[in-house]
């Protein structure tokens, strides 16, 4: 059984970074650790909403602990920014990567371009109500990395709001 990113990826699966690789082939737990920036929009807004989804602080060299694993036909994906745990589901449905945070299901097209993984936003839903793309929260996010460590980039937008967060960072596998 292949897992959830090597499907989607198909032959692109192989060009990806060895720990990216790792970090997206838990068997049935992978654990990764480093640190993370975080930045806040500057609406006052933004900081509400971020703050109501329970989002970390800004700060920058934050520790960061992040656990992956198998969970029914996707993947559980934990994070541990600033001290909160922050989870979200991943699966796979009709070739598109798709997240589900709280009422929320992002829908992505991954997509490798010179060695930087990109996942392109194709739809979100809040309580399983399609939203028109002037409505819906837009989520940037690439990943990249080589043999030792994992980098990733993700910044969610809100309409009217602008940026809410947006946090980068660069893991490596845990020591036991």
């Amino acid at each position: 059984m292949s897992h959830l990113y090597q499907a989607l990826l198909g032959p692109d699966w192989d060009s990806l970074p060895a720990v990216t690789r790792l970090l997206h082939a838990p068997d049935p737990a992978v654990l990764l650790e480093g640190h993370v920036d975080i930045e806040r929009g500057g609406n006052p807004l933004a900081h509400l909403v971020a703050m109501l989804l329970g989002l970390p602080r800004a700060g920058a060299g934050q520790p960061a602990l992040v656990r992956v694993s198998r969970d029914g036909d996707g993947e559980l994906l934990e994070r541990w920014y600033d001290g909160r745990h922050f989870a979200t589901w991943q699966g796979r449905e009709a070739g598109l990567l798709v997240e589900r945070f709280g009422p929320f299901r992002l829908s992505f097209a991954l997509a490798m371009d010179a060695g930087v993984l990109g996942f392109h936003q194709r739809g979100v839903a809040l309580w399983g109500i399609a939203l028109p793309q002037a409505l819906a929260p837009a989520i940037v996010a690439s990943e990249c990395g080589d043999a030792a460590s994992h980098r990733f980039d993700v910044m969610l937008r809100l309409p009217l709001l602008g940026q809410i967060i947006r946090y980068r960072g660069e893991l490596r596998p845990a020591e036991e």
